[in-house]
């Protein structure tokens, strides 16, 4: 049963989040930044991420990936970058990437250059930072302290081996800081889209400890309101990388929202040996409004193995 209240305003983050935290001395403390961007009109997936220890090391990583880029994908990945205890993300370079959030969660511009690739983009919110603190439950505890999750513009350029990919859609971000155990949960469903500049939808659907835990937000008709509850249908290939998802989703509101997708792009993200993240860039609708999304389909990589070759 939902502990949420009906018609209770979202409480968004407060602007301080947007720069670095104070980690606890604990063994898997640590501060994390995604950007994920779905061009389906290029056939690519492109995203960053950038993370750092309590005890300030840092790494990066980019990837481009999808039919547009072709049968292997791009990455550019370093860890173990030794960064300054002061140094915040107004600023923030590691490897190839450079990133600078204004610390007003509303702006930020991504850059990237490696010898085959250059990334270019401004980032401006559509709307407040959905908080999981503000949660009735707060933040799975596994996951974070807090958790932040944002939609908004990205306008740009992309570049891939000379070719220019103009960008002007919309994307998502999240900032999570404290412990990540990526050994708790058992899998999971992470989903972003957006049907222009104001609609977007997010959810995270995680089991975790044998209980369903859901977090997430709508935004529709210049209203926000908390996910109570989704419905979740897809379809896989025999590697179990997603190719079309059907999601009902309703709020705090009273609304129910339709989101359908088809996936053009896979990418397997494994933030440690025994887990594997599932990245999929998509084309979508919302309500029967054309759209971009991205899910995460978390697995652990050894049922996932065994998955893929599961006698029938």
């Amino acid at each position: 049963m939902s502990k949420l209240t009906p018609n209770r305003p979202v409480a968004t983050a407060d602007a301080i989040h947007d720069g670095r935290h104070k980690l606890r001395d604990l063994p898997l403390e640590r501060e994390s930044i995604p950007y994920v961007v779905s061009l389906p009109e290029h056939r690519i997936g492109t995203f960053i991420y950038t993370w750092v220890t309590k005890d300030n090391v840092a790494g990066s990583v980019f990837v481009a990936y999808g039919p547009g880029v072709g049968d292997q994908p791009i990455v550019e990945a370093i860890d173990g970058v030794k960064m300054g205890p002061d140094k915040n993300f107004n600023d923030w370079q590691v490897g190839k990437l450079h990133l600078k959030q204004n610390l007003d969660l509303k702006t930020a511009t991504i850059k990237v250059e490696t010898d085959r690739v250059s990334l270019d983009v401004s980032f401006e919110a559509m709307h407040g930072a959905y908080a999981y603190s503000a949660h009735p439950e707060g933040c799975p505890d596994w996951a974070a302290t807090d958790r932040l999750e944002q939609s908004g513009r990205v306008k740009g350029t992309l570049r891939i081996d000379g070719k220019s990919y103009p960008i002007d859609t919309t994307a998502a971000r999240d900032h999570s800081w404290g412990t990540r155990n990526w050994d708790t949960p058992q899998h999971w469903k992470w989903l972003h889209a957006q049907a222009g500049p104001e609609t977007a939808v997010h959810f995270w659907q995680i089991q975790a400890r044998g209980r369903t835990v859901l977090r997430g937000y709508v935004l529709r008709d210049g209203r926000m309101a908390e996910v109570e509850g989704v419905d979740v249908d897809w379809s896989n290939d025999p590697q179990f990388r997603h190719t079309h998802i059907e999601a009902t989703v309703r709020d705090t509101a009273g609304r129910s929202t339709r989101v359908n997708g088809e996936y053009f792009g896979h990418f397997p993200l494994t933030p440690v040996p025994t887990c594997t993240l599932f990245e999929g860039a998509m084309q979508c609708q919302i309500e029967g409004k054309p759209g971009v999304g991205w899910s995460e389909f978390m697995w652990p990589t050894a049922y996932l193995e065994h998955l893929r070759n599961e006698k029938r």
